[in-house]
């Protein structure tokens, strides 16, 4: 009987066991297939995860930010002469100026340029030779600041070098400085123009105040060359509110191209700027005053003539592409040698 029982129980003891093996294989199989029901690696799974926004986003940041901060190769950046100038304009803080103080916008279409209404102003006086300047052919205008200094005879030597004029903005100030520079400009070919006495914020003065800045420093600029005539005016930052309009008596002549010499300092960064934004018709800032702009114009001019561009004064672009000059109106670059076409054959057609 006994015996009997204990057979009893090793069989129920063995069936159990058997249950047991099998309720746990079926769990080891559940588990070692959850996961691949959605026909996705590992690998997959975690970048989806990723793209979602779970998985290591610091891996992925740095991937698009490598392609974002990846430097355009401006050495290859050849612009269009031909091309309608589409410039990108920052006003230059140039030497003094405060950090919330305003600058200048240019129109929305920067080759448009301002004609004033009938009777205002009256047109500047063209004084440079433009007999071999073609205005059907791209033509760009050099401008610079703050001068004369002890980098101007060297950027005069470039110029004259390669044949080619610029506009030099004389603050008066700065004239007993270097006195034989302002002569060395004029004698060379280059235009001499008004960037006031003392370089102060026109928008902030008195309307004497502004008349005096402007006035006197067309004095001290007729007395240094022995001349009596009215030069171009740039106002100190680009700031000319509509009372300084109104008082300027000249044209004002602001600029399509910051080269960021005042803020770079560095040559190689001057010629990348004027690689990247000139077109035609540019009017491009720079300032005499930094060495390394001097440098820059070494590497600038060459570029530009090269590309097809003539190099010019203010004067000499606007008068060779037939647009007056007028007292009181700003002007940030002058109509492209395309825009100069039309409007002589639409001037053709209406006779």
């Amino acid at each position: 009987m006994n015996n009997k029982f204990l057979n009893i129980a090793l069989a129920t003891t063995a069936i159990a066991a058997i249950i047991v093996l099998v309720v746990f294989f079926i769990k080891l199989d559940g588990l070692t297939g959850s996961g691949s029901g959605t026909g996705k690696t590992e690998d997959e799974t975690q970048n989806e995860a990723s793209s979602s926004g779970l998985g290591n986003l610091g891996t992925i940041v740095g991937k698009q930010g490598t392609d974002i901060l990846q430097p355009e190769d401006k050495s290859s950046v050849a612009p269009d002469p031909t091309a309608d100038p589409s410039p990108e304009v920052t006003p230059s803080p140039e030497a003094g100026q405060d950090q919330d103080e305003t600058t200048p916008s240019p129109t929305d279409d920067p080759e448009a340029t301002p004609t004033p209404q009938d009777g205002e102003g009256d047109q500047h006086e063209l004084y440079m030779d433009i007999s071999h300047i073609d205005p059907e052919k791209p033509i760009v205008a050099l401008t610079f600041d703050d001068g004369p200094s002890v980098n101007t005879a060297k950027i005069v030597n470039t110029l004259v070098k390669y044949n080619v004029h610029g506009t030099f903005f004389i603050v008066g100030n700065e004239i007993p400085n270097n006195p034989q520079n302002v002569n060395l400009v004029y004698d060379s070919g280059s235009e001499v123009a008004s960037h006031t006495v003392n370089h102060k914020n026109l928008n902030k003065l008195t309307k004497e105040e502004i008349l005096k800045e402007i006035n006197d420093n067309q004095d001290l600029l007729n007395k240094a060359l022995g001349t009596n005539r009215d030069f171009l005016l740039r106002a100190p930052y680009g700031n000319a509110n509509d009372t300084v309009k109104a008082l300027a008596g000249h044209p004002l002549i602001n600029w399509s191209v910051d080269t960021l010499d005042w803020d770079s300092k560095n040559a190689q960064s001057v010629f990348e700027e004027v690689k990247k934004y000139t077109k035609d018709g540019a009017i491009i800032l720079m300032h005499d005053r930094y060495p390394s702009t001097a440098e820059a114009v070494t590497l600038v001019v060459p570029w530009l003539l090269e590309q097809g561009y003539q190099v010019c004064s203010v004067s000499e672009m606007f008068a060779a592409r037939e647009v007056p000059l007028q007292n009181g109106v700003e002007y940030y670059t002058c109509i492209s040698a395309e825009k100069y076409k039309e409007s002589k054959q639409a001037a053709a057609g209406s006779t």
